[in-house]
């Protein structure tokens, strides 16, 4: 395992974890948390299978951060480590990280095929109605330095997580990592709560793309939002994750290595293989 960095927008490194042996996988993370919280997990059963490299999005240490922030920064940290592989690649983007590598599409190269999990979009003109009251909410406590109420108001109001899986996760190895990076939630949020326009964007991508989408997954945003890039994309191929919702990666990630793989890797018979 080593790690490297690369210099992005705003003179930025991001810093990229690279493991495994096989083709080039470029794996981009969600919100809440960092790379190897998110695919710790996973990169235990596909590295024998691939070279994956993980990359920490902005804001996440050790890759750095600047004090301004646009979703075409994210786009464009993707293109910069993308270009830094080198070499034909597979890639694999959730949640936020799937919007930001939807921001980068039309400037990503050799990408042989793309696996988008779940990308959360607002699809209404107007907005998601409630977005300033959560997003007030969140840099109000933040700029009281309560790091993490922000990421309670997160889960509450912008995922809308039940109160159970709450309690669970603050109680888990991975809530210190939820804080350490509260301050990218509430721009984080923004974006996904902002209206945009893709359907040019998907409509001119010619890259190999599966969406996978959770078959216990309610939230609008990621049900529509993952039907709706499905049906743009041409020729994109649309999974249902049976049994899972959003992080399956975590929750059954035997299951979505075998699912990974069998989009990337696929055996003669059609099925992969772990």
């Amino acid at each position: 395992m080593e790690r490297f960095t690369v210099r992005s927008a705003g003179n930025v490194d991001i810093s990229v974890q690279k493991t495994g042996a096989g083709p080039a996988l470029l794996l981009i993370h969600g919100a809440l948390l960092n790379a190897t919280a998110w695919w710790g997990p996973l990169l235990r059963r596909i590295a024998g299978h691939f070279t994956v490299y993980a990359m920490d999005r902005r804001g996440r240490a050790p890759s750095g951060d600047a004090e301004n922030y646009s979703l075409s920064m994210e786009g464009e940290d993707i293109v910069r480590v993308a270009e830094a592989i080198g070499t034909p690649f597979s890639m694999l983007a959730h949640s936020y990280g799937a919007v930001a590598t939807l921001d980068a599409i039309d400037r990503l190269k050799d990408v042989s095929h793309l696996i988008l999990y779940e990308p959360p979009l607002t699809l209404a003109p107007a907005g998601r109605p409630d977005s300033e009251k959560i997003l007030g909410n969140m840099e109000r406590t933040l700029q009281a330095g309560d790091r993490e109420e922000a990421v309670t108001i997160f889960l509450r109001d912008q995922v809308r997580m039940p109160r159970e899986q709450m309690a669970a996760f603050r109680w888990s190895p991975k809530w210190p990592v939820a804080v350490e990076v509260a301050h990218t939630l509430p721009r984080e949020s923004r974006v996904v709560n902002t209206y945009r326009d893709w359907s040019q964007k998907l409509g001119n991508c010619n890259i190999p793309t599966t969406v996978f989408l959770g078959g216990e997954t309610t939230a609008s945003e990621l049900r529509d939002g993952s039907m709706f890039v499905s049906r743009s994309i041409p020729g994109c191929a649309l999974k249902i994750l049976q049994g899972q919702g959003h992080n399956a990666m975590l929750d059954a990630p035997d299951f979505f290595a075998a699912a990974v793989i069998e989009i990337l890797q696929p055996m003669p018979n059609g099925r992969g293989a772990l």
